[in-house]
């Protein structure tokens, strides 16, 4: 044996996982393509381009109040928030992992009260369009991450 064998690789790269006899705990390999973190991130960034882009082709000028000025959000800033968000909480999930229970209650109860206050964010917007369109792409976002990563296992955890 050499040691990392049984542990879930919490990483993505798959590098640890089954041995010999048998499933010995699930790697991120292991799941679901769409638990695996890389999935994830990728899958959380999509998401808000794609509400970003049928929104905008809808005639929706996102722009956001800022100071005394307004801020126009572009697919550049939704891309680059949502790829933060997603790598902020594949780190955070990682970190709940290590607990014995694998802190699924409290990776679902955090990342649910991150999205409620991201909430808030969009009713700055200038427009009534605009909170819209904010509003959808903060729930997809945060919904893809949120029950994305979810379905992790703790190390050691045998899959049912």
């Amino acid at each position: 044996m050499n040691g990392t064998q049984g542990r879930t690789d919490i990483t993505g790269t798959g590098a640890q996982g089954r041995t010999p006899g048998g499933p010995a705990g699930r790697s991120w390999r292991d799941r679901a393509w769409w638990n695996r973190p890389r999935t994830v991130v990728v899958g959380a960034v999509l998401a808000g381009a794609v509400v970003y882009l049928v929104g905008t082709l809808a005639g929706v000028d996102p722009q956001v109040r800022a100071g005394s000025g307004t801020l126009e959000v572009t697919i550049s800033l939704v891309i680059a928030t949502s790829l933060t968000a997603a790598l902020g909480g594949w780190g955070v999930r990682a970190l709940l992992l290590r607990r014995p229970s694998g802190g699924r209650r409290a990776w679902l109860v955090l990342s649910g009260a991150v999205l409620l206050v991201s909430l808030l964010g969009p009713l700055g917007a200038a427009n009534a369009g605009a909170t819209v369109l904010l509003l959808l792409e903060h729930l997809a976002v945060g919904g893809v991450i949120m029950l994305g990563l979810s379905g992790a296992r703790p190390r050691g955890a045998r899959a049912a």
